[in-house]
């Protein structure tokens, strides 16, 4: 059985260790914003601490929506200077599950 479960920002950005805990539980993670490369690098660096013969790791995709919107960039730029998050999402999976994320700037693929 598939679980996916729909994460704010917020809380991925304030607990890394927490979704990690359902990562490693096989669930597939969706957040409501496009991290931050720093912020994939740090989620990436717990993860890598976390691996074990259970635990192969996480894949990760983002969709900037500013890209999608063509004309909108002001008001994403303003969306994410006010609230501070960027416009998108992020899907986060458990590597055992997905064999890869497929990126392109308007859509992702996630391969099982």
């Amino acid at each position: 059985m598939m679980r996916i479960k729909f994460v704010p920002y917020e809380k991925l950005k304030n607990n890394h260790a927490a979704v990690l805990e359902e990562l490693k539980e096989g669930m597939i993670i969706v957040v409501d914003a496009k991290l931050s490369p720093k912020e994939e690098a740090e989620l990436i660096q717990e993860t890598m601490r976390a691996i074990n013969q259970r635990f192969a790791g996480i894949e990760l995709g983002s969709i900037d929506f500013a890209h999608v919107d063509g004309g909108w960039k002001f008001r994403s730029a303003l969306t994410e200077k006010i609230s501070g998050k960027k416009r998108g999402i992020t899907l986060i999976g458990p590597a055992k599950l997905i064999r890869k994320i497929e990126q392109k700037p308007e859509e992702l693929m996630l391969y099982f």
